[in-house]
């Protein structure tokens, strides 16, 4: 589950740099933890659509990296096909490291 924390907070830092993503707070990196475990319904450890959709939406309500951003232009759609490389609808662990890289 680290693992996949660090890339979804470097992810949802974008259009961040990594550095800035991993200089969040402590704060946010523990809400986005939770937000994370919470959006991931299933516990499958890897996002659905409407799952990546809550994460985004937890975390623009939280006001962490640029996910209000993403939500209020709409670009969730946009966001999710850009992580999701093998196309199987689902953001997962290695798909979230190789955005991290």
């Amino acid at each position: 589950m680290a693992h996949l924390f660090l890339a979804v907070s470097t992810f949802l830092a974008l259009p961040l740099s990594g550095v800035q993503a991993q200089t969040m707070s402590d704060a946010n990196k523990q809400k986005l933890a939770e937000n994370l475990a919470q959006a991931d319904a299933n516990g499958d450890k890897a996002l659905s659509r409407t799952e990546f959709n809550n994460l985004l939406l937890l975390n623009a309500q939280d006001n962490i990296g640029r996910a209000a951003q993403v939500v209020r232009f709409g670009r969730q759609d946009t966001a999710f096909n850009q992580i999701d490389a093998d196309r199987n609808g689902l953001v997962t662990q290695q798909e979230l490291q190789a955005l991290a890289r």
